[in-house]
């Protein structure tokens, strides 16, 4: 059965995904929210797959009145069996964060790969980290600088910031103050604060022509 979506659906899906998924504070209510939750549940019973994953968010952030990770957690697999590539995330942090489901770090790497195959970036960046962490998978600083590197690339401040950090302290890759200083000062030029404090420190021992290179690795790395 097809179920015709109302306007307030597509208000209430980039509402959501405007949000990270992980340490997020929930939108406020979008207007009609009650109606269109009456038919994400209508919709997902039926199998449609993007109204299972936003029913999930709507339980998962309490928009109806409570919060219900189980049950949002339910639909967030539903749809990720289906190939919903924001539903996988959704249920791979579940998994790492113990909301929703049992904490169970192979099983939140097993369905951030799912994600990252399906283009989430977020993915490719919580993936790096428990490749360099060694949490639900072997550990391997390769493939972590691997996945930070292509977060990063595709402007994921937070992963510039780590990537840098990985540079700077030659965490399983030679030291490399050129490329540790353009990726922290790229996270820092997207607004992000924490890399200020490292550029800082390196900047201490770079010769002015140090510098200068540096800075033409910016430039290279920002395309």
């Amino acid at each position: 059965m097809n179920f015709p979506k109302l306007k307030v659906a597509a208000g209430l899906a980039a509402c959501l995904l405007s949000v990270s998924t992980l340490a997020a504070e929930p939108p406020s209510r979008p207007e009609g929210y009650l109606d269109s939750t009456e038919w994400y549940s209508r919709a997902a019973n039926a199998g449609d797959a993007e109204a299972q994953y936003l029913l999930g968010e709507i339980l998962s952030r309490g928009l109806r009145g409570k919060t219900d990770r189980d049950l949002a957690a339910d639909w967030f697999e539903k749809a990720a069996k289906q190939g919903h590539a924001r539903a996988a995330f959704a249920l791979a942090s579940a998994f790492e964060t113990g909301r929703g489901r049992k904490r169970d770090m192979a099983k939140a790497a097993e369905w951030y790969q799912v994600a990252a195959k399906s283009g989430v970036l977020a993915a490719y960046h919580n993936l790096a980290r428990l490749y360099e962490t060694g949490l639900g998978v072997k550990k391997d600083a390769a493939r972590a600088v691997g996945y930070y590197t292509e977060a990063a690339t595709r402007g994921l401040a937070a992963s510039q910031f780590n990537l840098g950090l990985i540079y700077m302290e030659g965490l399983g890759l030679p030291k490399d103050k050129l490329l540790a200083w353009a990726w922290l000062k790229r996270a820092e030029i997207g607004g992000y604060a924490p890399a200020t404090g490292p550029i800082g420190v390196l900047e201490k021992d770079m010769t002015a022509a140090e510098k200068a290179k540096a800075y033409e690795t910016l430039k290279k790395i920002r395309g």
